[in-house]
């Protein structure tokens, strides 16, 4: 199996943890970031994590990965219920976390931005939905 991510990516994070958790083998392939075409090709939208199985084929949505993984071979691991309180607490906080790290995550060295070409679509796309990374960066030490 193959598990598309990018390596910046909390929900790609998720994904590739229940590789290790059950032990299983699993081949990482990081994106540039500015790769539309093979994210669309495997699921028709570009995002991140998505599972490509023996089969060849594709499921995104780590939720969705973790838990296919989980029941592949013996007894699922991920067993207890969802927390409604902790996943209110994450939409709000998102917005907060989102301006404070993107702008350092854009400098950051990940693969998948590999070329200065990745880098400025992650920074333009970005900019675009939550302001201007300088102006952002000014607001907090570091």
């Amino acid at each position: 199996m193959k598990l598309y991510i990018y390596e910046h990516c909390p929900f790609c994070v998720k994904a590739r943890m229940i590789f290790g958790l059950k032990n299983l083998p699993v081949e990482l392939v990081v994106m540039l970031n500015d790769d539309e075409e093979t994210p669309k090709r495997l699921i028709g939208q570009k995002m991140a994590p998505i599972l490509q199985k023996q089969d060849g084929s594709a499921m995104p949505e780590s939720m969705d990965i973790v838990h296919y993984i989980d029941r592949l071979e013996g007894e699922p691991l991920i067993t207890g219920a969802l927390n409604p309180a902790i996943a209110d607490w994450l939409r709000h906080m998102n917005g907060y976390v989102n301006k404070l790290l993107l702008p350092r995550i854009a400098e950051a060295p990940f693969a998948e931005f590999a070329t200065p070409e990745a880098r400025d679509y992650f920074r333009n796309k970005k900019q675009a939905s939550i302001g201007d990374f300088t102006e952002l960066k000014s607001h907090a030490a570091g």
